[in-house]
């Protein structure tokens, strides 16, 4: 009992967390970190293979991927003040899902990969929608 006892509560702790600081697993979340951790694999293997990896790049591309998701923790934050059912948290989600994507698509161009230029003109059309308007 002991042993099935803790792990069960670690995973009832962190699913109870993350509902606290993210609004829960959503579809689009999941997304959102199957994404960076795409971009995070890709980028640290094309810098291995152009022998530009280094700890302390590593290191930066984590903390900024933690910062990323603590600006969505902040918008589910503001959805709980505001009322508002969980909208920003969702916008901050498609806009972080579009800028990884972009740049799975730039480290995928930067080693020769042919990109299908329909995924190209799909980012260039949602890069436009999130653009501010003067």
């Amino acid at each position: 009992m002991g042993k099935d006892f803790g792990i069960f509560s670690f995973f009832a702790v962190i699913v109870s967390a993350a509902g606290f600081f993210f609004g829960g697993f959503q579809y689009s979340f999941l997304i959102l970190l199957s994404v960076m951790a795409i971009e995070f694999i890709s980028t640290s293997l094309k810098e291995s293979l152009l022998q530009q990896l280094s700890a302390r790049k590593l290191f930066a591309r984590l903390v900024k991927k933690i910062v990323t998701l603590a600006l969505v923790s902040v918008c589910h934050f503001f959805d709980q003040l505001l009322h508002t059912e969980g909208a920003i948290r969702n916008l901050a989600i498609m806009f972080y899902i579009l800028y990884e994507s972009v740049q799975i698509v730039i480290t995928a161009s930067s080693l020769g990969i042919p990109v299908p230029q329909v995924l190209v003109d799909l980012l260039d059309t949602l890069k436009n929608k999130f653009k501010r308007k003067p």
